[in-house]
């Protein structure tokens, strides 16, 4: 690519910023507005997104965001660039957030601008640009006034295409691990909220479960409403409290280390670790397999399942089943919306609430027989498995999406050869 030219990006790109709206302006429903909080990585994360209402909106009809739309974080974060998907509409731009217009698609690809833009050495180039002590910023001019190399629009098709292919694999994991977490948990709430089985028993109905599932449900509800030999009990009886002290003396710097800054919003895949190299304080263990509860502002919904061992903060509940027949029964527990809503009420402090294990374990549940426990871990303890393995096998594509990204931008790998990596990889 040596006789490819260097170019400015606002030669073949503009990037225009958001609306300015007003304090005033926001609201707690309405249509979202996407802030530099919300670029993530790649992709917009909506949680906790800003609103407002239909008069606002249309006054900043210009600042609509489209799919495909290629956004870039100028405070800040700076240099965050996400991807707006069909699933993010609709939404309207913040004043602080970019967004790239392509001037003639005819000469730039718009999916070699996001690659090209996410590169290390741009966004590193983006990032010292950034001026301002308290809050650094950067504006639309100087992000247009950085050089990107620009092939031949076919090779630049063919060098999104190839790692697009890998983008596309992560982004189907995560989609069918939320899948996976939907099943579980619907399941979870037929049999042991709802008492599917058993109401549909009492009302006459066809079996909608294999004959040796259906047998362990009761015929009938008792006086207290539970299935008839059911008993009523906490999470303290079937969970328990695992996670132990440790000094970051005594850490391996490659020992994976979860904060609450890592784990999403209401998903139990726990998809981002760092090394414990910077770790100063004294952590928790956990093990693969062990359940994450974040206890510092519990409403956040912060659970999941380790897919590793390793450390994490103290912000964080670490947790288990006393027994392994009744661990996917605990996780689905303790990841409800219900249990999550019973730490927010029963926690200590107004700005900075914390629950702590002693609370989560007075959760009161219906506890079902050992033998309908035992069913209800053997299928969701797949749907679990595969979670994890999907966690891994993205990160390993991510490693190869960045090990490639700036090698093929600058043309020190060939696509073809890369088309044949990842061939393998995927």
């Amino acid at each position: 690519m040596a006789e490819f030219p260097n170019i400015p990006i606002g030669e073949v790109a503009t990037v225009r910023s958001g609306y300015a709206f007003k304090s005033s302006d926001w609201k707690d429903f309405g249509t979202p507005v996407v802030k530099i909080a919300n670029v993530k990585s790649g992709r917009l994360n909506m949680e906790g997104c800003s609103f407002v209402d239909d008069n606002v909106a249309r006054a900043a009809h210009e600042f609509q965001l489209m799919r495909g739309d290629i956004l870039i974080a100028m405070t800040g974060y700076i240099g965050e660039v996400a991807v707006v998907r069909e699933a993010d509409l609709p939404a309207l731009l913040n004043q602080r957030v970019g967004r790239f217009s392509i001037r003639d698609e005819r000469k730039l690809d718009r999916r070699f601008l996001y690659y090209a833009v996410t590169t290390p050495s741009i966004r590193q180039e983006i990032e010292g640009l950034g001026y301002g002590s308290a809050q650094p910023n950067v504006s639309p001019s100087l992000i247009q006034s950085v050089q990107i190399l620009l092939p031949p629009i076919a090779c630049q098709q063919a060098i999104a295409s190839v790692l697009s292919a890998l983008d596309d694999k992560i982004e189907l994991n995560r989609r069918m691990n939320e899948t996976l977490e939907a099943m579980a948990q619907a399941i979870f709430k037929d049999w042991f909220v709802d008492f599917g089985p058993t109401c549909a028993k009492m009302e006459g109905r066809a079996p909608y479960l294999a004959p040796d599932i259906w047998s362990l449900f009761p015929d009938r509800l008792d006086e207290e409403g539970k299935p008839e030999g059911w008993d009523f009990g906490t999470l303290g009886d079937v969970a328990e409290q695992v996670g132990e002290s440790v000094q970051p003396e005594a850490l391996d710097p490659g020992t994976p280390y979860v904060g609450l800054e890592h784990m999403p919003r209401k998903s139990i895949a726990l998809s981002e670790w760092e090394g414990a190299g910077k770790v100063t304080s004294g952590k928790l263990t956990f093990r693969k397999g062990d359940f994450l509860f974040g206890k510092l502002r519990p409403y956040f919904h912060k659970v999941g399942i380790a897919p590793l061992d390793g450390i994490c903060s103290t912000d964080i509940v670490v947790l288990n089943a006393r027994e392994r027949k009744a661990a996917a029964f605990v996780l689905a527990c303790i990841s409800q919306d219900e249990f999550v809503a019973f730490t927010d009420r029963t926690s200590d402090g107004t700005k900075m609430p914390r629950t702590s294990w002693g609370r989560m374990e007075r959760y009161r549940l219906c506890l079902p027989s050992e033998s309908a426990l035992e069913a209800f871990n053997a299928c969701v303890e797949p749907l679990l498995d595969r979670i994890m393995s999907n966690i891994h096998e993205s990160r390993a594509l991510a490693v190869t999406r960045d090990f490639l990204l700036p090698k093929l931008m600058s043309g020190e790998v060939r696509v073809e050869d890369a088309a044949k990596h990842i061939g393998k990889a995927t």
